[in-house]
């Protein structure tokens, strides 16, 4: 048994901590500045306690085993740092999200540091580095990935699930691709794709973002991109408001957003990851993909990416991941470890499908 501590409890956080405490047998505790978020957690059967964890770093984690960090995009990269320099392993869900090669060296030895560990990027690398490797030679990787209320309600069409501050970036910030092995810069809304599902009924569409995070160094694919899925109807919406220039506003766009967005929790979470290349000398195609719905007291999306990250640092310290420094996740890859991960997480009634298909002429 260990000592495991979570940052942040808000809706990730908090659903990482209620994993690891309700799923495990290790000595759990978690902390959030905000009072509220720390009786929504203790309601869940989680030892919680506020603090401002900035000001009370090294005696929140002291003596801890494994951090899980579930805090904002704009304080996550300090906190990381410092709970390395401490020489404790560290799990973040968001710490770079966007890969950042002068970080990745400072971090090339000492405790483990699991980057951008939750659904997307996080669960989607270690599906990605699978599908990849699953193809005697892989040419191209695309990943689908989507959360969704269950009610879009116009104009919007979309509801709050959830950073806000992260919500407004996936619109803004260019989105890395690889084409014809050469990283790419482009713009978000500028291209509008037409999506489509047998998982679930509906009309949607899709958007390059920036979700590849360490996949564009760890993998060597000639072609890869990551698309998010929303209802038809919002992505021209958004593309309305960066053109009038709200988007480019984060003030404005805070204040807009944050009053037209719905607040809705109950989503679903769509998942396509599909590697397409050869198999014995033929064209093929591995896919894993799957459908999650909101569930007790957690968003689908909160459990794809909370629940993921819990299960990484339970393996962690029961060592079936070991490693120092800078680690993705897909570097942890192997067939057996997949298979564990994926196991535990249908006991939660997270479920994937893999399918291999040959490609006609």
């Amino acid at each position: 048994m260990g000592k495991i501590i979570v940052l942040g409890l808000g809706p990730m956080g908090r659903a990482a901590a209620y994993y690891l405490t309700k799923y495990t047998d290790n000595q759990v505790k978690g902390f959030d500045a905000s009072i509220k978020a720390v009786q929504e957690a203790a309601a869940l059967g989680v030892n919680a306690a506020q603090t401002d964890v900035l000001k009370a770093l090294k005696q929140v984690v002291d003596e801890s085993d494994v951090v899980v960090s579930a805090l904002p995009q704009s304080i996550a990269d300090e906190v990381v740092n410092t709970i390395h320099s401490f020489g404790i392993p560290v799990i973040d869900m968001i710490y770079m999200w966007k890969y950042d090669e002068a970080k990745a060296k400072s971090l090339s030895g000492g405790s483990i540091v699991v980057p951008a560990c939750g659904w997307a990027p996080g669960l989607t690398n270690l599906l990605a580095a699978a599908a990849v490797n699953e193809l005697d030679e892989a040419n191209e990787l695309e990943i689908h990935v989507g959360g969704n209320p269950i009610n879009p309600i116009p104009p919007l069409y979309y509801s709050i699930l959830f950073s806000l501050e992260s919500t407004i970036d996936e619109y803004v910030r260019p989105a890395m691709i690889i084409r014809d092995g050469n990283p790419t810069l482009v713009n978000p809304l500028d291209t509008i794709k037409p999506f489509n599902t047998t998982l679930i009924r509906g009309e949607f569409e899709e958007f390059y973002t920036d979700g590849l995070s360490t996949l564009v160094k760890t993998l060597n694919v000639k072609n890869m991109a990551e698309l998010t899925i929303r209802w038809k109807g919002h992505l021209q919406a958004m593309k309305l408001l960066r053109d009038i220039g709200i988007l480019g506003n984060k003030e404005l766009a805070t204040k807009v957003l944050g009053s037209a967005l719905n607040k809705d929790a109950q989503d679903f979470s769509i998942t396509i990851v599909e590697a397409r290349g050869l198999i014995n000398g033929e064209d093929a195609m591995v896919k894993y993909e799957g459908i999650d719905y909101a569930s007790g007291q957690f968003t689908s999306m909160a459990r794809l990416t909370g629940f993921f990250a819990a299960e990484v640092a339970k393996l962690l310290l029961e060592g079936y991941i070991r490693g120092s420094g800078l680690t993705p996740v897909e570097t942890m890859y192997s067939g057996d470890l997949l298979e564990l991960i994926l196991s535990d997480l249908r006991k939660v009634g997270i479920k994937f499908w893999r399918i291999e298909r040959q490609l006609a002429e």
